[in-house]
């Protein structure tokens, strides 16, 4: 999920698992090679009753995207999302890491963003954030028409936040089924970079 440079060529790293996510010592030196965000890998851990931090061993890394820069580029940028999202968690439902694994199988055959938004969809229900009600966060009144969306998808009257809106029907497409078909390209853009404002 992260890595953060200490001492020389020293690391410290965060990898996302099924059941948390863990923080690890990673020694540099001729025999390692450099760990890429959003790479599977395998690994074990040491621990060390001199150390607080275990340590990170003998790494296997899997990359997702062998020379497919355009989707490395859109998946690094959703995992570097999550790790923010996630900062000071420890034990995590296995919800989290079955959808970067479901994320992996699917960004391969369709387009990423769209494959990105419909994911991120289905985390916002998961955490119990998404607005399927589409009442405006700010003067609290059902939107009827054209829905604007602030960050972490949050429905709004155009009016209120001074934003186009989307086609109330097409979000709710969105929403309920989690599937972004009816909407057209320059849709799925605008809602990419309202994602890239934060999880």
């Amino acid at each position: 999920m992260k890595t953060v440079r200490v001492r020389d060529e020293d690391l410290v790293v965060k990898i996302l698992t099924s059941e948390e996510v863990m923080t690890l010592y990673r020694f540099y030196g001729a025999r390692h090679s450099y760990i890429n965000v959003g790479y599977h890998i395998d690994f074990e851990v040491e621990e060390s009753a001199k150390v607080t931090i275990k340590r990170l061993r003998n790494v296997t890394q899997i990359p997702p995207f062998l020379f497919d820069f355009h989707l490395a580029i859109f998946y690094n940028q959703f995992i570097k999302l999550l790790e923010n999202h996630l900062t000071d968690v420890t034990k995590i439902d296995n919800f989290y890491y079955n959808l970067v694994v479901e994320i992996l199988e699917t960004i391969k055959k369709r387009e990423p963003k769209r494959v990105l938004i419909e994911s991120y969809v289905r985390l916002l229900e998961k955490e119990g954030r998404l607005h399927k009600d589409f009442e405006c966060f700010l003067c609290e009144k059902r939107v009827e028409n054209d829905v604007a969306l602030a960050r972490s998808f949050l429905p709004a009257h155009t009016k209120c936040i001074y934003s186009k809106g989307f086609q109330k029907e097409k979000l709710k497409v969105l929403f309920e089924e989690k599937k972004s078909l009816l909407l057209e390209d320059n849709e799925i853009e605008k809602l990419w970079q309202i994602l890239n404002l934060g999880i």
